[in-house]
This record gives C-alpha cells, structure tokens and sequence, in this order.
C-alpha cells in the first residue's frame, strides 16, 4: 500500500500541489504556477471586479498535479484538495458553469443599489436581522463573520437583485473554486464542509447547517446551497477520464475540499492548543485554536477541520500590501526612467532596504490599511512622521513591515482578551512571511515569543493531503495526522 498522497490548492495567484509521504514524514515534491486563468475586463477591474474562469483553472490545477506526479513517480493512495475560500460560481443540473467565478476578491456587493441610497451589503443585514458590529459592518447571528464582499452569499444575492438568477430554473447552484475541482475530479454534484461553508456568510455555527430561513428572507433559493458534509470524508472516486489526466490509478478516494486557512494551519501547528499560528499569502490571518466557540469581538470565528474552532484576525493586510509599496516604486522608476523592474528582484531589494534601517523607523509610522479592513472597511492607509532623512525606500518598508507585524499582533492580543490561553509557541507559514526576513523580525517583537517558520512550503496543500490521509484511514483524525507530520 502507497504511503503518498496528493493535494491541490486553488489558490487566488497561483495553483500549487504537493505530495507528501506519511511514513517517511516528508515532502515528496510541490509544483506552483501562476493562476492566469483571470478573464476580468480593465474597466471592470478598476470597478472592483473580480472575475475567473473556473473550468480554466481547474484544467491549470490538474495540468500541474499531472507534471508533479510526472516528477516524482509518485503512485497516491488518495486525493485532497483546498483553496481560495469564498466566491462564488453558478453551475446548472449537469455541473456545467453559468457565466464566469466571482473571486473573493470582488467588491461588487458594496455597490450602492441603483435608485437606492444604501450597499447591497447594507440591505442584506436590515433584510437579515443582521446585528451592527465595531466599525459598522453587518453580521448574521451565528455567522461567525461579518457580512463583506466576496463572501459567497453576497454574490448570490448581488446576482439576484440584478436580475442574473431569473433566467436559470431550480436546478442551479452555488460552489466555490476548491469543491469545483473535487466535483471535476469526481464527476459528483460539490459538497461543502464546514470550513468553506462559513465563508458564504449563511451558515449557523451553533446548529452546522445553513440557516435556511436567513436565505429564504434575502430571496435566494435554498437549492442554490450545496449539500454539507463532514470534513476528512469521501467526497468520491477519482473517475476514469479524470485518473487518465492526472496519470494515477482511477477509483482512489477524493477527499472533500476545506478552507486554505484550516488547512494551512494543519499542515503547520503540531501543537494546536498551545500555538498561534500567523500566516502571509496574499492577505494574512493569526489565528488561535479553541476547542468551542466563543464572543469574537471583531475577529472571525471559523469551523475547524472535524473539531474546534480557528480565532482568527483575517485582515487585508498580507502580500497585496507589500505588493501596494513595491507598485509604487517600480510605477515611480517607470514614470521617471522610462525603465522597468523586475519585480522580484524589487521585493528583495525593499526587504534589504528595510534590514538597514534600525527598529522603530526612527519614527516612521506606516498604517497599512490601503483598502479597508474587515472591521473598519472605509478605512485608509497614511505615513506619519516624515523627515527628509527618513523619506527613503528603505523607513517607508521597515515601518510598513512593522505596522503589518502590529496588525497580526492586535488579532492574538483579541484573542486573549476574549478568553483564549496564551500560547507558547509561534509558527509562521506562507511566502509573504518566508521570503521577508524583517516581517517574521517585526512579528518576534511585536508578539514577544521567537518565531518558528515552517520547514514546507504549501502548507495549506500539506493540510488537505493530510485530510485525504484521514478520510483514507491512515489517520484517525486531522489533529493526528498534524502531530504526526507538522513542525512545532
């Protein structure tokens, strides 16, 4: 019997895979290309539009697990996969997609109404009940998060009130990206787990089911929500046509997807009750574990993988805030020069920058709030304390890197204050976190514990393999199988 299992991550920038060996307790290889699968038009980029072609990314996901396995020879005993969570894309009776992916990243649902003087978003909370939280934004009772944009039920309901919905029968129904892929790999109608069925902004944490009478209220057709199933279990079988793609054996189990934010945090923390685990992709997260729920103040409170709880900050701030800084000089040396950066290369020169520069900026302080944050969205960023000999590329970095370790800092303290016991032990996981020496320096400080970077790359990756594992029966549970194969 194989001891390797495979994963894949739909990811909002790149689409990755891995497999791990369980008795070895390694990583066998991993694969990332860039998601080019992006079909937005400009003015409706500039508009707050985020759009995708899913069935593009789907074939990229498999297209580049089928090269992994290639690589390494590797024969899986089963297959899990996680990703981007929320967005929403609509599919008919037989899994064909209607119109393209609404990514999370899309603003459309705080629009104002036309002839309406209020957001899309605000008429779903007075329609909803929804209770007002700390800077303003509506929140369902037992949501566990706030309603915001790219949220899976907001699109729903944005599709709805223009019309989008009217044309289609019955039969249609939500997904998001990560359970589109397990459905292709299945040929099944998707599933969602709890931790991807929080992030449609529906589900009642108390009962773990959709909140049926919520939706009925907003409009929206209870077909339109997927079936709901535990996670680490069979979605399906890997089926013939999908198993030749992919160059594995047909029939091996596809795990059911969960949310890149569990999954990270699996693939990470070997300890979950006494770590906080911070993570920087595209956007960053700190995150506690607890094993029931609890107030949350302004943090979010997400389903576990099976059992427990994630407190967690979920905030803007993460990759696309650096990536705003490195924009601004690469478009300043554009517009000056006439030349263009590399990009990378640029990235590592601002983080070389910001080492020569002392902690503390001499001062400088950087709020890195560019477009918003969850509990307070109409904020924006600002640089204060500015002098001609503190005006360079390199305090503009060490501040900004600082502000975002501040940010992280801030959701662990919530957490504590809420009621969770402190924790000993800090790992850091993601890119935007490995490849910035100054950022993990800044997060040491600012939460006053060494930090531990995680030895893999991929590690949301890592966590869904480690569920295929489970739903497998390699392992009994997911806290299990990352005792057994995490770092801490």
């Amino acid at each position: 019997m194989t001891n390797h299992y495979l994963a894949i991550d739909v990811g909002s920038t790149s689409v990755s895979s891995v497999i791990i060996d369980i008795e070895l307790n390694s990583l066998i290889g991993s694969s990332t290309v860039p998601n080019t699968s992006e079909v937005t038009k400009l003015q409706d980029k500039n508009s707050g539009r985020s759009e995708w072609d899913l069935d593009q990314m789907a074939i990229l996901a498999i297209e580049n697990a089928r090269h992994l396995i290639d690589e390494t020879n590797a024969k899986p005993a089963a297959i899990g996969v996680t990703g981007q969570q929320q967005g929403l894309q609509l599919l008919d009776e037989n899994l064909n997609t209607i119109g393209n992916f609404i990514s999370w990243q899309d603003q459309r649902a705080k629009d104002l109404i036309p002839g309406k003087n209020h957001s899309y978003l605000d008429a779903m909370g007075e329609i909803g009940n929804a209770i007002i939280e700390n800077g303003g934004l509506p929140a369902f009772e037992n949501t566990g998060c706030p309603i915001v944009t790219g949220y899976t039920a907001p699109n729903l309901y944005w599709l709805k009130l223009n019309g989008e919905l009217s044309n289609f029968s019955t039969n249609i129904h939500g997904t998001t990206a990560p359970e589109f892929v397990v459905s292709r790999l299945t040929d099944a109608r998707p599933v969602s787990d709890p931790t991807d069925a929080v992030g449609w902004g529906v589900y009642d944490l108390t009962q773990m089911k959709w909140n049926y009478d919520l939706t009925t209220s907003l409009g929206l057709n209870k077909s339109l929500l997927i079936n709901l199933a535990d996670s680490c279990t069979k979605a399906g079988s890997l089926v013939p046509h999908m198993a030749e793609q992919l160059g594995v054996n047909s029939g091996i189990p596809v795990s059911i997807a969960s949310g890149d934010h569990q999954c990270s945090f699996a693939g990470t923390v070997a300890d979950y009750t006494n770590t906080v685990a911070i993570n920087v992709g595209t956007g960053g997260q700190a995150s506690v574990y607890i094993d029931n729920p609890t107030q949350r103040s302004w943090l979010e409170l997400r389903p576990f993988i099976q059992n427990g709880y994630l407190l967690a900050g979920v905030g803007i701030i993460g990759g696309r805030t650096f990536r705003t800084l490195r924009d601004f000089f690469s478009n300043a040396n554009q517009a000056i020069t006439g030349s263009t950066l590399e990009q990378d290369t640029l990235y590592e020169r601002l983080v070389e920058l910001a080492g020569e520069v002392p902690p503390g900026a001499e001062g400088v302080k950087f709020d890195p709030l560019f477009t918003g944050s969850r509990n307070n969205p109409l904020a924006k960023a600002s640089i204060h304390n500015l002098t001609p000999s503190t005006f360079t590329p390199g305090h503009l970095a060490r501040a900004l890197f600082e502000s975002m370790a501040i940010q992280l800092a801030n959701s662990y303290q919530e957490a504590i204050r809420l009621g969770a016991n402190e924790r000993s032990i800090l790992v850091g996981s993601g890119n935007g976190l490995k490849l910035n020496s100054i950022l993990q320096e800044s997060i040491t400080r600012a939460l006053d514990m060494p930090i531990q970077i995680g030895i893999h790359n991929e590690e949301a990756a890592i966590g869904a393999a480690l569920c295929a594992a489970v739903a497998d029966g390699s392992f009994t549970t997911i806290a299990e199988a990352s005792a057994h194969f995490a770092v801490t």
